[in-house]
């Protein structure tokens, strides 16, 4: 089921308020058992999952609904990998798909408490609105979103709003996006400052750079900005930042995401490259957001 934010924007945000009822919800606080083949097999009937489809299923956790519990089924084919959200209730004999929104609470708490907020960032820490963008140095459309994100949303909003990246190389599609990701990190750990000239000169040359001379471009990049280029070259040559990038990957799949970019924008989830007037309306919404609903903060 999707609902959309006005017809204007067209933006479908795909959330599903489930209604909790008392049957549903068992008192006690500890998880319910799962039988996991079982589970699997049911949800291969019910998603209609081949064979060639592995699964990974995870122990249940409390969701911030209570009586609900948080369930990540892990599911990968070849290179692609993917993760489901579901909720089963606490008498362990039903599963539930979607959204879980308390409508005393904000309705993108759990994404909040999710969402991963150190990664490189600008605009105030205290701005009133957070953009977390899960992007891919080779992706077009990613690339076209930033222009957004460095353009005129830092003219209009100064003040109001952070925005702060995290990498989601898709390699099956983009064969250098996991090395700029890995040159990223090696360029803002050596000067933070640096990480977003290297994000907006690496989108702005995004059309010249391959996988054969990836290495050559960054180590040119460096050299201008005078880094420590023997330095740059160690940490591209070892892969010493493969880890991180490889968090924030993992990070993405477990919020389940699917494509880049996608953004959280006050936890709200968004898929796709937002033209400006909808991130406008958006980023307008949460500065107008009715203030009976709690606001949206992460913390972490």
């Amino acid at each position: 089921m999707r609902f959309f934010v006005a017809a204007a924007i067209g933006l479908a945000i795909g959330q599903m308020m489930v209604p909790c009822r008392a049957a549903d919800v068992a008192s006690s606080s500890q998880p319910p058992r799962v039988d996991k083949p079982k589970l699997e097999s049911y949800l291969r009937y019910a998603e209609g999952f081949s064979s060639s489809v592995k699964f990974a299923i995870d122990d249940p956790v409390p969701a911030p609904m209570p009586g609900y519990f948080r369930l990540v089924v892990h599911l990968s084919m070849g290179e692609a990998r993917q993760e489901k959200i579901y909720y089963l209730t606490g008498d362990g004999k039903r599963l539930l798909t979607g959204a879980i929104w308390d409508l005393n609470d904000n309705p993108f708490l759990e994404s909040l408490e999710q969402l991963p907020v150190k990664g490189p960032s600008f605009g105030p820490a205290d701005a009133k609105v957070s953009i977390v963008v899960f992007s891919d140095f080779q992706c077009p459309y990613c690339r076209e979103f930033a222009r957004n994100l460095r353009g005129p949303l830092t003219q209009k909003y100064p003040k109001d709003v952070r925005v702060t990246f995290e990498d989601f190389p898709i390699d099956s599609l983009h064969p250098w996006a996991t090395a700029a990701a890995e040159a990223g990190h090696c360029i803002g750990d050596e000067k933070p400052d640096l990480f977003w000239a290297y994000h907006d000169w690496i989108f702005e040359h995004q059309g010249e750079i391959t996988v054969a001379n990836l290495r050559e471009k960054v180590l040119g990049f460096a050299r201008e900005h005078h880094l420590d280029e023997g330095g740059i070259a160690s940490c591209l040559n070892t892969h010493a930042k493969k880890a991180e990038v490889e968090a924030s990957l993992r990070k993405g799949r477990e919020l389940g995401i699917q494509q880049t970019p996608t953004f959280y924008l006050n936890g709200r989830p968004v898929p796709g490259a937002l033209p400006w007037d909808a991130l406008n309306t958006l980023i307008q919404m949460e500065l107008n957001r009715p203030g009976f609903i709690p606001e949206a903060r992460t913390g972490k």
